[in-house]
């Protein structure tokens, strides 16, 4: 969302300054900053419908996690194939209390974003500790 807002900011910013600089022109820039400001909008309004879709569900032999609004993806990771879990938080992230978890395995990895800190952290240590648990069977 904050990445939108400044995008949007530039292109109007932009689109104002063309149109006083090229006066004879200026309904053009107008018209197209106008339209990728439309365009915006409708990427925040799916973002928003995408944000509200996702779920991941630990399961007792594996990790599933479901995105989507027109194309729904679920995928699931044994926890036997489990490789490495990590906790990634960018700068971004840190300020508003998020964090990514990224879980390696020996198939397709998975990447969960958008999580609390603390959600983050819990997730990731029951991921280890049923990776080895499982591992540890075998």
């Amino acid at each position: 969302m904050i990445g939108s807002a400044i995008w949007a900011a530039i292109v109007l910013v932009a689109g104002i300054v063309v149109a006083v600089l090229v006066p004879e022109f200026k309904w053009i820039p107008l018209l197209v900053a106008g339209v990728l400001l439309a365009l915006t909008a409708l990427a925040v309004v799916l973002k928003r419908l995408e944000v509200k879709n996702i779920a991941y569900q630990v399961r007792e032999h594996d990790l599933s996690y479901r995105q989507g609004v027109l194309i729904k993806t679920v995928q699931t990771v044994p926890f036997v194939r489990v490789q490495h879990a990590e906790m990634v938080e960018g700068p971004i992230q840190r300020k508003f209390g998020l964090a990514t978890l990224n879980v390696n395995s020996a198939g397709p990895d998975l990447s969960i974003d958008g999580l609390g800190t603390d959600d983050a952290s819990r997730l990731r240590a029951l991921v280890i500790e049923r990776a080895g648990e499982l591992t540890e069977e075998q």
